[in-house]
């Protein structure tokens, strides 16, 4: 499969999502009701896994690590700003990489474009996020946070990370039916980048040349694009070189879900 046809494919599959978009979201809708809405406590937990994190996160590093530190504004508001989007990323990828071993009942439907799988998980996911961002936003506002304008910036950063998400999905998920292995792979990376990511620490507070290397990490233009527009009120091009780094990073891996995708689609219904 070459470029063009990788490109052709790209098209067909945005012209499919609009044809099925009804179907999809009705199935978002079924895959939230199924996993939350119809557990006991289910989309509790969901909201409460999260939040809990972000709690103990700011004891252990805002009120020991941290308790001589002054900033210029509560440690609370930047840590979560930076964290929310680490966990829509972290939990998404996991969910979207089981996603068509999860569904696989519709494999062997013959008219069903089996491609639009990891965006029901991508989608579902990303209500959870929206509930968690509506949480967290009265905290900034309670700890002094002006709202601006760009606070609406969120919702590019949260498009760029679902057309990441998708590309990566693409190849983990068509992956996962050969060689289940590569969810414990993406569980390893994604603690590494969890460390790589300016959650708890100020990207300011490391030496030019360590931010470079940490910079090859996508979580870090999310979490900083999140904490410059909900805390600094800075646009997302005055990033132009990250903003770049991102987007050919995300054609990379469109490319590659694109082609993994196509090459071992034919397999699917016989190693289900």
């Amino acid at each position: 499969m070459n470029i063009k046809q990788i490109f052709l494919e790209g098209i067909d599959f945005i012209r499919q999502i609009y044809l099925n978009r009804r179907m999809i979201l009705e199935l978002t809708r079924r895959d939230f009701m199924t996993k939350y809405v119809q557990n006991l406590f289910g989309l509790s937990w969901a909201i409460l896994e999260p939040l809990a994190m972000m709690l103990i996160l700011w004891i252990v590093f805002s009120q020991i690590l941290h308790r001589n530190q002054r900033m210029d504004y509560p440690y609370v508001v930047f840590l979560l700003s930076g964290i929310v989007a680490y966990d829509f990323f972290n939990k998404t990828i996991n969910q979207a990489t089981r996603s068509i071993h999860s569904f696989s009942f519709l494999v062997k439907q013959v008219n069903f474009r089996v491609a639009v799988i990891p965006l029901i998980m991508i989608f579902t996911d990303l209500i959870i996020h929206f509930i968690v961002l509506a949480i967290i936003i009265p905290i900034f506002l309670l700890n002094g946070v002006t709202p601006s304008f760009y606070w609406f910036q969120v919702l590019y950063y949260i498009f760029c990370a679902c057309i990441l998400l998708m590309g990566i999905s693409w190849f983990t998920a068509s992956v996962l039916l050969f060689f289940p292995d590569i969810q414990i792979i993406i569980s390893i990376i994604m603690r590494m980048l969890f460390f790589m990511t300016p959650i708890f620490w100020s990207p300011a507070a490391l030496s030019p040349g360590l931010i470079k290397i940490f910079r090859f990490n996508p979580l870090f233009y999310l979490a900083e694009g999140y904490r410059g527009s909900f805390i600094y009120h800075k646009p997302f091009w005055d990033d132009l070189p990250g903003t770049f780094y991102y987007w050919g990073l995300t054609a990379f891996f469109l490319i590659l879900g694109v082609y993994t995708f196509k090459r071992l689609r034919p397999q699917f219904a016989d190693v289900i």
